[in-house]
C-alpha cells in the first residue's frame, strides 16, 4: 500500500477514530506494527525489542516480555519503515511515560505508553 493512497478518512471513519463513545482516547490509533526499542533503566540500562501494536499522535501500546512501572519515564526509538531504501531510514527517539500496564495470560505485559517529547532521527 502507499501512503499517498491512504486517505484520512479511510484511516479514521468518524471523529472518534471508529473506537465506542464511551473510549477515553482523544486521539485515533491505528494498527502499525513498527520496530520498536524501549532502553529501560539508567545505570544498567536494558534495550527492550518489540513492535508497537497500536500508535497514535499521542502514544502507543505494545507488549513486553518483562514488566515496567506504570508512571515510569523512558527512551524509546519506533522505527519508520516507510522508504523503500532501508539505508535513508529514519526513526522517533521519544520522550515516554507508561500509562498503564497489563498482565497477560501468557506471562507477557501489555503497556500503553504517552509520548511526551519526540525528535526525528537518521
Amino acid at each position: 500500500m502507499n501512503l499517498e493512497s491512504v486517505t484520512t478518512r479511510a484511516v479514521f471513519p468518524d471523529a472518534t477514530g471508529g473506537h465506542p463513545a464511551s473510549e477515553r482516547r482523544v486521539r485515533g490509533r491505528v494498527g502499525l506494527h513498527w520496530p520498536l526499542s524501549i532502553l529501560k533503566g539508567q545505570r544498567e540500562a536494558r534495550v527492550l525489542c518489540t513492535v508497537t501494536e497500536n500508535l497514535s499522535s499521542g502514544g502507543f501500546c505494545c507488549i513486553l516480555e518483562e514488566p515496567v512501572a506504570a508512571g515510569e519515564c523512558m527512551v524509546c526509538i519506533i522505527g519508520l519503515p516507510l522508504r523503500r531504501d532501508l539505508d535513508k531510514s529514519q526513526a522517533l527517539r521519544c520522550q515516554i511515560q507508561v500509562v498503564w500496564v497489563r498482565g497477560m495470560e501468557d506471562g507477557r505485559f501489555g503497556i500503553g505508553c504517552r509520548i511526551d517529547d519526540y525528535i526525528v532521527i537518521a
